[in-house]
């Protein structure tokens, strides 16, 4: 069976549910000294600093479904992947609990243009909400404002396109869980080294975030030797770990920005040319691989996202609008991240 069958097959069956309607915000509190004072606290979006109000004026484009009409929330992903299974997975659930039709539209392909396409034609079927994990923030821009002239309720989630009309983000704080992921990293290295990025596609939004909340925190004595991409693909994530290792035979510590590099690069490190390899990783998400990985200490820790609380707001932040013209205090919904160890790899919740 080949990395990506497995993967899909092993993140079906590793769900850990979360039930409810209750979110977390991971806060990255850095003191004086700069160390994490605190991986994860939980919190209520209301409880968050918000560093974007809601713009209420917007909900007046928007057409609202108060006569009881039925309501189909659209979500369409970045593309096919174990990480927005769960999502997919929330968002159902939480459309069956309210009793909406939900529509999950995945591009096969992490492509752009494939993306506005289906959202293009989800504007013309004339739904009532269209959720997005943009694959570049730009490239949504005029779709998301079509759809919102149209009487459309615009969301996105995982990634942002900021400087688009959509009403909200739902996801990640992606700058903050890189910071988090970045003192992660450092302070197992004690400081010092030379560490290798492993991106998934260089113009996502949420991708460029983390890797910029990472450079933030890694510190003058760590030095970025290169920077690679997956593009999101399992294969292309195969042969990128590979070349990389062999590129920089002397890598102390590695960062994996989203799912893919976790799960491929460690099963790349385990090779025989690479048996005396043992640098510090740092993964995103939780597939069953990098899970594997991290019991047997290969390993060292992974940054876990909320992906199935994203799919459930997803859903119900766009029927509280549409039927209540509920107001969010803020435009920015933080679902959290928790840093995950062999110490808590048994007890940690998503």
């Amino acid at each position: 069976m080949s990395i990506r069958d497995r993967a899909f097959a092993s993140s079906i069956s590793r769900r850990r549910l979360v039930t409810g309607t209750a979110t977390g915000m991971a806060l990255a509190a850095f003191g004086s000294s700069g160390r994490l004072a605190a991986f994860a606290q939980d919190a209520t979006p209301e409880a968050a600093a918000c560093g974007e109000p809601f713009d209420s004026a917007l909900l007046s484009t928007v057409n609202m479904v108060t006569d009881g009409s039925p309501i189909t929330v659209a979500i369409v992903p970045k593309g096919v992947h174990p990480f927005f299974e769960d999502c997919r997975i929330g968002a159902e659930e939480e459309a069956a609990a309210l009793g909406v039709t939900f529509e999950w539209q995945a591009p096969q392909q992490f492509d752009a243009a494939l993306q506005v396409q289906m959202i293009e034609n989800l504007i013309t079927k004339g739904v009532n909400a269209i959720v997005i994990s943009p694959n570049e923030p730009t490239s949504v821009v005029d779709v998301i404002n079509n759809g919102l002239s149209k009487g459309i309720l615009m969301l996105t989630f995982d990634s942002d396109s900021p400087d688009s009309d959509r009403l909200m983000y739902i996801g990640t704080n992606n700058k903050t869980a890189g910071m988090v992921q970045g003192d992660t990293l450092r302070e197992a290295l004690g400081g010092t080294g030379k560490v290798a990025i492993i991106t998934g596609g260089l113009g996502a939004l949420n991708l460029n975030e983390r890797i910029e909340g990472l450079k933030e925190t890694l510190g003058d004595g760590i030095e970025i030797v290169e920077t690679v991409a997956t593009d999101e693909s399992l294969e292309k994530g195969l042969g990128v770990s590979e070349a990389l290792l062999r590129a920089h035979p002397d890598l102390d510590g590695i960062a994996c920005m989203s799912a893919t590099g976790g799960p491929t690069l460690a099963q790349v490190i385990q090779a025989p040319e690479f048996a005396d390899r043992k640098p510090v990783i740092v993964a995103f998400d939780d597939l069953t691989e990098v899970l594997d990985a991290i019991e047997s200490d290969i390993i060292y820790a992974t940054m876990v996202q909320r992906p199935v609380q994203m799919g459930k707001l997803s859903i119900s932040e766009s029927v509280k609008i549409l039927t209540e013209g509920y107001v969010p205090g803020c435009a920015l919904l933080d679902t959290g991240v928790t840093v995950v160890t062999k110490d808590n790899l048994t007890t940690y919740t998503k």
